[in-house]
């Protein structure tokens, strides 16, 4: 299956052939359209001109048949002598022949020779000497399409025409370099697509080759292998697209580490108590005093276990979405209460240093995580302190800021360990005073995370330490008070 997906995968049309497809197509369309409208064109002015030459002529035979002979001066005796006359004095163009029609034959015809005889085509000739009406049209000749006129002339007083004048203008030549005209264009644009086509696979390639770099580390990349990243250059879209699927993988990177030190701290911690109460529980005699102290260092590690997973599954919350339900919260309120839910935790000096006051007090925030927050580090301070220590909490609003602190004056933190008290799992050294689970401090930095704040520590071996909650701060969202209802009295006036 996997053999026939990746087959079938290879011969699949490339975005890069299927852009440069449809441009092409789409100029190859254009390109059609504009060589069909000029060839309409130039055969429209071709026949166009052929008529308005034909008109040309006609006004021209009207002209000279009010004249006079130019052999003799004198005005033209018979219709033969004047169709003579004009025949005699105009040069016909290049593809263009006269011809007259007298007594239903051909009778006389210009010098030059024309591409084709029509005056030697009898039904033509018939055809002309029917006309007793100035005749336009276009018959198909030896030598190609022709326009011709046929001008009846008919002797002074006469009822019937006598002669006719037929001019016949050739349309071949011009056909036929407008034909070339147009193979020429055809040929021009063809090496200019083809060009296009060349010019436009390099540009394609290398405007694509960011994806198709993000294809190939894609399908390297494994559930081992995330190390792989892409080299971005330029600053268009694509290059853009290269950078955030950098981001992404490095997103990926460090969830699939923090995922794996996660299980396996997770997997050691539980490890532990599990194998405690196995290796009790297996070596438990009869004697009612060792069964009653295996049972209680039981219910102690059942515990443990027990905050354990509370922890964890507090961690897992944190990341989704709904984490945090932010209402409007007095933070006076939240530090004072804070502190009264953390003296029980053990005998220390507790006092509060400040409490923030004003309209500023009142933010919007989760009220439950924060005090969540600062009951563990309270929980925390309490665990490096000794009884008689003083443990002070306390909050402020400034320059948009929120800070909540516990501060303590115990063991402090040596600073190579500041980095990492609030990584899942991590203890500091044994300073005497125990261990935990190594999430609470977890915990905090995640509420403060999701608040879109940190949380920082400042400390030094002996001189206590100083836990900051920083939050960016959030005004509540004020709705207008309902106005006064009117009284009856006021409602009269």
């Amino acid at each position: 299956m996997t053999t026939t997906m990746m087959t079938t995968e290879r011969r699949g049309i490339s975005a890069r052939t299927r852009i440069l497809g449809w441009i092409l197509l789409l100029v190859a369309v254009a390109v059609a359209v504009i060589v069909l409208a000029t060839g309409r064109a130039l055969f429209a002015r071709i026949d166009a001109a052929a008529s308005a030459e034909l008109g040309h002529e006609a006004d021209k035979f009207r002209a000279f048949a009010l004249g006079t002979d130019p052999a003799t001066s004198r005005p033209f005796a018979s219709v033969d002598e004047l169709l003579a006359g004009y025949l005699a004095h105009s040069v016909p163009e290049q593809a263009e022949t006269f011809f007259s029609v007298v007594d239903a034959r051909a009778h006389l015809r210009s010098r030059e020779d024309p591409p084709a005889r029509l005056d030697r085509d009898a039904a033509f000739v018939a055809m002309a000497a029917r006309v007793v009406a100035p005749t336009a049209g276009r018959i198909d000749t030896t030598a190609g399409p022709a326009e011709y006129a046929v001008i009846p002339v008919a002797a002074a007083g006469a009822a019937t025409p006598a002669g006719r004048l037929v001019v016949v203008e050739f349309l071949a030549p011009a056909y036929d370099e407008a034909w070339s005209t147009i193979r020429t264009m055809v040929v021009i644009s063809a090496s200019a697509l083809a060009v296009a086509a060349v010019a436009g696979w390099i540009v394609a390639g290398r405007v694509l080759a960011p994806i198709r770099a993000v294809r190939e580390t894609a399908a390297r990349i494994g559930e081992t292998d995330l190390g792989r990243r892409i080299a971005v250059s330029g600053t268009d879209d694509v290059a853009q697209l290269a950078a955030t699927f950098n981001r992404m993988l490095d997103r990926l990177e460090a969830a699939f580490d923090g995922q794996r030190r996660f299980l396996d701290d997770a997997g050691h911690e539980l490890r532990t108590p599990i194998t405690i109460i196995r290796g009790h529980l297996d070596t438990m005699g009869d004697d009612p005093d060792e069964r009653a102290q295996t049972l209680h260092l039981v219910g102690d590690e059942l515990e443990r276990m027990s905050r354990l997973v509370d922890d964890l599954i507090m961690l897992a919350r944190s990341e989704r979405p709904g984490f945090l339900l932010r209402e409007p919260t007095d933070l006076a309120d939240l530090v004072v209460e804070t502190l009264a839910k953390a003296t029980a935790l053990g005998d220390r000096r507790w006092s509060i240093d400040a409490v923030p006051i004003g309209p500023d007090a009142i933010a919007l925030v989760d009220g439950q995580r924060l005090t969540q927050a600062l009951v563990q580090l309270a929980a925390n301070a309490v665990a490096h302190t000794d009884p008689g220590d003083a443990i002070a909490l306390g909050g402020a609003v400034a320059d948009g800021r929120i800070r909540l602190w516990v501060n303590d004056t115990g063991c402090g933190i040596p600073p190579d360990e500041q980095q990492h008290i609030f990584e899942r799992f991590h203890r500091g050294p044994d300073t005497g005073h125990g261990h935990g689970s190594g999430l609470g401090l977890a915990i905090v930095a995640r509420i403060a995370e999701a608040h879109g704040g940190t949380v920082q520590v400042r400390s030094a071996p002996g001189e206590g330490a100083a836990f900051t909650i920083d939050l960016p701060y959030r005004a509540p969202v004020r709705t207008p008070a309902p106005a006064p209802a009117l009284t009856r009295a006021q409602e009269e006036t």
